[in-house]
């Protein structure tokens, strides 16, 4: 699978997807298999001391693409596109994604664009220990928990760049006899 990037206005990335799916639909054919996500994560957040689940973009002005196909004869006829900016490049002016990037992208889109929040068993002074969930697998570092929140910060790196971002977990108590805690 081909995963590529491409950079869009802030804030108005579901219009430039509903202009990419239109486009490559109309370039390709109805039964084209490109896939596109605004990768996001389910956070939970507090409305008037209730929690409530709420999506928020993990990369916001990006869009996650994926296919099968080579996307490269299309990356001007894209960047064309309102609102659109365009595919992002490799240094070597490429635009599928190569080495972290790749497996970045290939992890959000085995999670359906939509990271979910993981069950985690965390003990003040101890190591955070992910037991089931999409930070199981993630290929960052956990630097910070926000026990209140329902949060931790993670550190990953995309396009060259260190990322800090803010993950959901859902905080459980230790069962010893349904998770393996080594």
């Amino acid at each position: 699978m081909n995963y590529y990037f491409i950079a869009c206005r802030t804030g108005g990335e579901e219009k430039v997807r509903a202009h990419l799916n239109k486009f490559f639909t109309r370039e390709l054919g109805e039964v084209h298999d490109v896939f596109i996500f605004i990768p996001m994560r389910r956070m939970i957040d507090r409305c008037k001391g209730k929690k409530i689940m709420t999506d928020h973009p993990i990369l916001p002005g990006y869009l996650l693409v994926s296919s099968e196909e080579d996307l490269a004869n299309f990356s001007l006829d894209v960047h064309r596109l309102p609102g659109c900016y365009g595919f992002l490049h490799n240094l070597d002016k490429t635009i599928e994604l190569k080495g972290p990037d790749h497996e970045y992208a290939a992890w959000i889109m085995h999670n359906k664009g939509t990271i979910k929040p993981s069950k985690v068993v965390y003990k003040q002074g101890e190591p955070i220990k992910v037991v089931e969930g999409p930070l199981k697998d993630f290929m960052g570092t956990i630097i910070s928990v926000d026990y209140r929140h329902s949060r931790v910060m993670v550190e990953f790196q995309f396009a060259d760049v260190i990322r800090k971002v803010s993950m959901p977990v859902e905080f459980i108590q230790p069962d010893k006899e349904n998770y393996d805690l080594d």
